[in-house]
This record gives C-alpha cells, sequence and structure tokens, in this order.
C-alpha cells in the first residue's frame, strides 16, 4: 500500500469506480448537528472520535487497517 494513502483518498477512489452516490452515502448528517459526519469506522473505531482521529478523513491508512462503511441500504 502506498505510504500517502488516507481514508479521504480511499473514499475518493471508491467513488470513481462506484459513483457520486456512494460518495454521498459515506457521510451522514445527525438531525442535533449542523456538520456531516464520517458514516465509517477504521478498525473498529468510529472515524468520528476526534481523539483517536485527530485528522479525520486525512488520517493514514497503513496496510493491515479494516475501513467499514455504515449501512448503506434501503431505499435511496
Amino acid at each position: 500500500m502506498a505510504e500517502d494513502v488516507t481514508v479521504r483518498t480511499l473514499i475518493d477512489e471508491l467513488a470513481e469506480g462506484y459513483g457520486y452516490r456512494f460518495e454521498q452515502l459515506c457521510f451522514i448528517r445527525p438531525l442535533y448537528s449542523d456538520r456531516d459526519y464520517a458514516n465509517l469506522c477504521l478498525n473498529t473505531l468510529d472515524l468520528n472520535i476526534v481523539k483517536k482521529f485527530p485528522k479525520g478523513l486525512d488520517t493514514r491508512l497503513k496496510e493491515g487497517d479494516v475501513v467499514s462503511f455504515g449501512v448503506m441500504g434501503g431505499a435511496a
């Protein structure tokens, strides 16, 4: 894996293959918030936990990391 791969670049690359709608589904906006949250986990931890992932989407991925996406089903 290239050393410069971040969560953001992974989303961008997957969106190229799966389309813009994929990228939209990677983010949610809870009713109580004025900002979007990443709808994914890195190594079973919510990427929105600032103490764990201060760089958020710019967190670098390393060999063996597991990125899991939130539920992307239903009537979209």
